[in-house]
């Protein structure tokens, strides 16, 4: 069952949230005046024996394009946050990528893993399972285009992607799969027949190399046909992408702006 309830955005500078309409517009197919509908429905799934929360973050108008997220493994919430802080946290990398998104006109799925938020902690539900049914129910809601739909891995939730790729195309075709952070090596990769977006620091070799140049190299030379892949190394950044900011005091997370900036470009020219 799906249960509503309004969720506030923070605000944006004026010049900002111009520029976001206008996006939006772009995405939605904009002009036509739709009536404004909830922002965030909340919903639960299962993973096995685990009880899943998670939300959709919707843009106020129109059937929007769809981001699932899959965030690394263990116990990290919707927000991007394992639990037990014994301090108030500010906004996680993940409550920040949606908002971003929600902003350029996406629709963005995300979950709490079990053991964190308000999921279940379950015993026998795994990072794949709970990856798989997280997109089944994520692309389950009337304002949801399923055929604009896009995997967002980030972490060790690049591998979980990598290894079930196949099964995520089973239940809905994919526009398209970004690699924030990848760890796809390059044999795995060629299974990945979408378009492919990765995302890779350059601080350390393995990083650049081995989840960014080879990747790229593999799947460009593919036996048979060429994979459309975009590459995007990130200067002085380690395979986290990640950086701390302050929210009034608070600790907060996001990915870095050039990782970010390279995520909305893509996902911009692969709407079709």
């Amino acid at each position: 069952m799906v249960l509503r309830e309004a969720k506030t955005i923070a605000a944006l500078a004026f010049g900002l949230l111009l520029a976001a309409g206008a996006a939006t517009a772009a995405v939605t197919g904009g002009g036509d005046k739709v009536e404004k509908r909830p922002s965030t429905v909340q919903t639960t799934f299962k993973s096995v024996d685990a009880v899943l929360a998670a939300q959709w973050d919707f843009p106020s108008t129109g059937l929007a394009p769809l981001v699932v997220m899959i965030p690394p493994g263990g116990r990290v919430d919707r927000n991007g946050w394992p639990p037990g802080a014994d301090f108030e946290l500010g906004k996680g990398v993940y409550e920040r990528l949606a908002e971003l998104l929600v902003d350029n006109g996406y629709a963005v799925f995300r979950f709490d893993a079990p053991g964190a938020g308000r999921s279940s902690p379950g015993h026998w539900a795994t990072d794949r399972s709970n990856a798989l049914e997280a997109y089944t129910r994520a692309i389950d809601h009337a304002r949801v285009d399923t055929e604009r739909v896009f995997l967002v891995g980030h972490g060790s939730g690049t591998a979980t992607i990598g290894a079930i790729f196949e099964r995520f195309e089973k239940a809905n075709p994919l526009k398209g799969v970004a690699l924030l952070g990848n760890q796809v090596g390059e044999r795995l990769a060629l299974s990945l027949t979408s378009p492919l977006l990765l995302v890779v620091g350059d601080k350390y070799p393995d990083d650049l190399y081995q989840h960014g140049r080879f990747v790229l190299d593999a799947r460009e030379h593919n036996e048979g046909s060429k994979l459309e892949t975009t590459l995007v190394s990130i200067e002085g950044s380690d395979s986290s992408l990640m950086q701390e900011v302050s929210d009034n005091g608070s600790p907060g997370l996001e990915l870095r702006p050039e990782a970010t900036r390279a995520l909305l470009a893509w996902l911009s020219n692969h709407l079709g």
